[in-house]
């Protein structure tokens, strides 16, 4: 039985619910810095960053609300 792409986002073969991300990253001068797009498959939401930690926040921010009823994009 063939499955579509949003089932293959939302099961994992333990039956817990996983998320996919499209993430561009470039680096800049220096090490720690980093800029890019990031956008959460099934949610549609999208946002740009130019730190770690923004990266990370939307990846939190996904994760704890994974209907995307309260994420904004572009944030």
């Amino acid at each position: 039985m063939a499955s579509s792409d949003s089932d293959l986002d939302t099961r994992s073969l333990s039956g817990g619910v996983r998320d996919t991300f499209v993430v561009r990253i470039w680096a800049t001068d220096g090490a720690n810095q980093v800029h890019g797009h990031i956008q959460h498959v099934r949610s549609h939401k999208r946002a740009c960053f130019a730190t770690r930690e923004r990266l990370m926040r939307f990846i939190q921010d996904q994760l704890h609300d994974p209907d995307g009823i309260h994420a904004e994009a572009d944030r």
